[in-house]
């Protein structure tokens, strides 16, 4: 949703075209639908799936986010972040001069990382 919802400066999406934000949004709508459908489902091989998906998109979050924070962005990603994130809500802090994540991906984060516990927890329960 916040990918088609100009919600700035909570969001930033006045940087993208109207293609990439389509395609953002359904990819973004996929990867974290499908483990919604898998835990409706009640079946175990796709709740393992999206274990398994839900793992690699926090892994992913985290070297594109909370890697650079820490230790230093790419010279890309610096520019990246500088375009289209650096004017959104921040709340924590600075270091150095590291890409900060926004409060926008700071919840998008938390939630994916609960819907990842949850989901594993569901899926591998007794």
């Amino acid at each position: 949703m916040t990918t088609l919802i100009d919600l700035y400066p909570f969001n930033n999406i006045r940087g993208y075209r109207k293609k990439e934000q389509l395609l953002e949004a359904g990819v973004n709508g996929l990867t974290m639908g499908f483990p919604i459908v898998a835990l409706l489902s009640g079946n175990k091989i796709l709740m393992s799936i999206a274990v398994g998906l839900l793992g690699i998109l926090c892994l992913g979050e985290f070297f594109t986010w909370w890697y650079p924070y820490l230790f230093g962005a790419t010279e890309y990603w610096q520019k990246q972040y500088d375009q289209k994130f650096k004017s959104t809500i921040i709340i924590l802090p600075s270091i150095k001069n590291n890409p900060i994540p926004n409060l926008e991906h700071l919840i998008l984060h938390i939630l994916t990382l609960i819907t990842f516990i949850m989901t594993a927890l569901l899926a591998y329960k007794g």
